[in-house]
């Protein structure tokens, strides 16, 4: 299981922030990494390692995923 069940939206709207913050801050990163360095080298490599951490997150983090049967109907 991902999330508890009264938490769902939560962890939802969390993922989503995380994911429009780094959306966010990627251009804007590549631009000054370019600027200061005149290469997309070092702002390929920094995105490397971010892809490489989140890589690494998802194994440590997730844990095992379970199919979670519903509940009968009353």
């Amino acid at each position: 299981m991902i999330a508890p069940r009264g938490s769902v939206g939560s962890v939802g709207g969390i993922i989503n922030f995380s994911n429009q913050l780094s959306g966010i801050a990627a251009p804007i990163v590549t631009g000054y990494v370019v600027a200061a360095t005149r290469s997309y080298a070092w702002a390929f490599g920094i995105s490397a390692i971010y892809l490489l951490i989140g890589i690494g997150s998802y194994f440590m983090l997730l844990g095992k995923i379970e199919r979670v049967e519903p509940e009968a109907a009353r």
